[in-house]
């Protein structure tokens, strides 16, 4: 099985042999019986990735579902003038890139490792026999890719239609609530990638960031930055 990588370091590699015992499972997998789990598992690789690696890569072939089993990555895509645009940050378990299986014969976009990621490869093959012969297992993908869709087009109409502080708000409600579950955060971007995840630059992130420590919002140490009034930051952030 052909697995299109670019990494910096030599990945973690093991076999697809002991998914069956995984604790980590999509809500999807739930659905297959034994036999099932074994054609999985018979079609899939597990590999970590170190943060800076890039899991999918733009333009290769789209040979492999992924399941991210754990770590939190960024899914990105080149622009006409080939600098990077952030489209989606988010976390394991989750499958990602399934859009673009079905739909082309090459990535449309790229996944990178925002930390140690572990993504378990499935061969499109195996997948692909899965959705065609059992119809639970098909359902609840089209659940999550639907659900997936809808989170995007509030995260796309946030974004162009929303005052750069009450994006920035959403950004850090977002890693607190979603990624950390924590009112202390480490935001795995630096400020031109959070610039680029926001929609603005890199000068105007560090302007509203300083405001809101002025304004005891938030509290920075180091990388880590502290919340210290969510509740006017979701105030901040529903005013738009």
């Amino acid at each position: 099985m052909n697995i299109h990588i670019s990494v910096v370091m030599e990945p973690k590699k093991k076999s697809g042999n002991g998914c069956k015992d995984c604790a980590v499972k999509s809500s999807s997998v739930f659905n297959l019986n034994d036999e099932e789990v074994e054609v999985l598992c018979s079609n899939s690789i597990e590999i970590i990735f170190h943060k800076g690696e890039r899991i999918i890569k733009e333009g290769a072939f789209t040979q492999n579902i992924v399941f991210i089993k754990s770590g939190i990555f960024k899914i990105h895509q080149a622009g006409p003038i080939q600098r990077d645009e952030i489209l989606k940050i988010d976390k394991g378990p989750v499958f990602a890139g399934v859009s673009d299986v079905f739909a082309n014969r090459t990535h449309s976009y790229s996944i990178t490792a925002l930390g140690e990621t572990t993504a378990c490869f499935i061969d499109y093959s195996g997948y692909k026999h899965l959705i065609e012969n059992n119809g639970r297992f098909a359902m609840e993908v089209m659940r999550l890719l639907s659900t997936d869709i809808v989170k995007h087009y509030s995260f796309f109409v946030n974004k162009v239609q929303k005052q750069l502080n009450a994006k920035l708000a959403d950004a850090l409600l977002f890693f607190s609530e979603h990624i950390y579950g924590e009112d202390v955060i480490e935001i795995p971007l630096t400020r031109s990638e959070l610039g680029e995840y926001i929609g603005t630059s890199r000068e105007s992130v560090s302007k509203i960031i300083h405001d809101f420590t002025e304004d005891k919002l938030i509290e920075l140490e180091g990388k880590k930055i502290s919340l210290l009034n969510k509740d006017l930051l979701r105030k901040i952030s529903q005013a738009g």
